[in-house]
This record gives C-alpha cells, structure tokens and sequence, in this order.
C-alpha cells in the first residue's frame, strides 16, 4: 500500500529498552492478576428502548473505526457511521477517508432505511458491506470504491474497556487489504450511543495510535484536553499487552499548521514521548455537534536512554 514520503526514517526500537517495557507489563499483570475484561453486551452501544407499542425515542449512534499499519511509512484509515434514529426510520451517514502519501476522502454515503431492532449496529448500504462478528460488532469492513475494494478485518481484541463517557471502546489486530497487497496494523474502536435532545458536556477528546515496523504500538486516550484529565494507555510491545494507569499527557506549543504536539510519559515503565502531529487530514465542522480533526502524528520515544521512532494517527474530538 502507498505511504507517506514526509515522514522520518524509522530508526528501529531499542531492543533492550522494549524488552525491559514488555517484561514490566508481564510482571504486572502477573502481580495483579489479569485486568477484568467487560463481558461485551449482546448491543454494547444501544439505549434503553421502550416496548414496540411506544414511540422510538430519537437517538444518536456512532462507530468510529481507526486503522495504523505496520509499514515504515504506514497506511491509515478513519471510518466513521452515524446512524440517527426517529420512530419510524433511521439515517445513515457513513464517511471515511484514507492516509497515504497524501489524505483523501474514500467514503460519503447517507440512507434512509426502516429502524431495525438493533439501530446500533453497522448496516450494509451502497458501497458498504459488513461481516458481523460475536454480539452483532463489526468483524469486516469491505468497501467497493471506483478505484478497487478495500478492506479492513479485525484479527482479534487486545483489549477492550467501557470510557469514562460511556463509550465502549476497544483495541485490536487488524489487517488492511486492497488489489495492491495487505498491510497488518492496530485497530481502534468505539462506539457510542445518545439521545437526540440529550444535553452533552462540552468537551475536546484526544486519541493517538502510534506503531513502528517491528509491530509494537502505543494508544494514548483522554476524554478532555484539561491537563488533569484521565489518560488511557495501552502498549503492545513485543506481543504483550499492558493496561497503564499513571500516564500524563502535556499540551505544547505548536508551530506553523501542526493540528497540535504533546508530550507524554509512562512514569511506571519509564517510558517518555512527544507527539508532533502533521499538517493535512480530514477536518469536518460540528453541525452535528460532534466536529472532529484526523492528522498523521510522528512520535520520538525514549526508554533507558535508548531512542527511536513510531508513526500513526491523531484525533481531536470536540462536543458542544
């Protein structure tokens, strides 16, 4: 798959600093025991619905899909569904858009089918096909655009959790094929649900998923851009997973048409970072009250000492 020429040279993980991070994450978990793990509803991201003889009441899902490869100039891809219920039919707006050498929009595709009985899921319309797995999530994205399909499975979950604003969220193994090859990489997934006259608190949400071309990959998440907001962090080095509650994120100061940089660390793995995010990438208004921004990110990283690279994806979320 084509990748981005502006990005820097990948200089390769210091072995020893990863293997020490990898190591601290099995001590962990060996520790503490295996972190609980939500048992998935069997409709994750669907709100409470009345009896068939009542209205429907109005409400707002979303899935958002967000694909990093492995590649040292890494393929990137941002699915977003909405889906907009009333009491008698529902709305679709399906959007993606796809990181190469340079961003281009790849999906805009609205519908308007009956409400089915679960409005949360993901359904098959125009280009779109869907291949649902345990519980009704999505398994297979395949679309068919003018140029090829292009397709995005999930390979199986590293993690997965509910957020503090009641997302269900997860992470996981995925693998991005098109007519030119397939690329393996880190999947993000979220999915959210709201009532159409709900009241939602004004906020900016963060997400980065970082990956180097050995595999490994970092995920730093928080639901609001106050520096005392609460961080999710996963890392995934040489195959192990490792769930971290002690990690900051700093807001710096940017320079020119960078979206935004930040610095952050894991103080328990000693691990530290800065996040420079690129110019370019899709940005959509908030008329439906969720504007949100899609950039490519560069990483530098430092563990014992020992530094190097990874690159992948950021998102700013903004609630009003």
């Amino acid at each position: 798959m084509e990748g981005s020429s502006d990005l820097r040279e990948d200089k390769g993980p210091p072995g020893i600093g990863i293997g020490r991070l990898a190591a601290l994450g099995v001590l962990l978990v060996a520790a503490c025991g295996e972190p609980e793990t939500p048992a998935p509803a069997e409709e994750p991201a669907r709100l409470e619905q009345p009896s068939p003889a009542e209205p429907l009441p109005g409400a707002v899902y979303r899935t958002s899909l967000t694909f990093v490869g492995q590649a040292r100039d890494p393929s990137l891809l941002q699915l977003r569904f909405d889906s907009r219920t009333d009491s008698v039919s529902i709305a679709l707006r399906y959007r993606g858009w796809f990181g190469g050498s340079e961003w281009r929009p790849i999906l805009d595709h609205s519908d308007t089918l009956p409400v089915p009985r679960a409005a949360w899921r993901v359904l098959p319309t125009g280009p779109v096909r869907i291949l649902a797995g345990e519980g009704g999530e999505v398994s297979s994205v395949i679309l068919d655009l003018p140029e090829g399909s292009l397709r995005l499975d999930s390979r199986g979950a590293i993690g997965s959790w509910n957020s503090r604003t009641g997302q269900r969220e997860s992470l996981r193994l995925a693998e991005l094929l098109d007519d030119s090859g397939a690329e393996s990489g880190l999947l993000l997934a979220r999915q959210s649900a709201h009532g159409v006259d709900d009241a939602l608190a004004e906020r900016t949400g963060q997400a980065f998923l970082v990956s180097d071309t050995a595999g490994n990959a970092i995920l730093l998440m928080r639901d609001s851009a106050a520096p005392d907001a609460p961080v999710t962090a996963w890392t995934w080095f040489e195959d192990t997973e490792t769930e971290w509650n002690d990690a900051l994120i700093l807001t710096l100061a940017a320079t020119g048409e960078s979206p935004g940089r930040w610095s952050f660390e894991l103080p328990e793995a000693g691990l530290l970072g800065e996040l420079r995010g690129l110019p370019g990438g899709p940005m959509v208004g908030a008329e439906d009250g969720a504007g949100f921004q899609t950039f490519r990110v560069e990483a530098s990283l430092v563990l014992d000492g020992q530094s190097w690279t990874m690159n992948g994806i950021g998102l700013l979320e903004r609630v009003r």
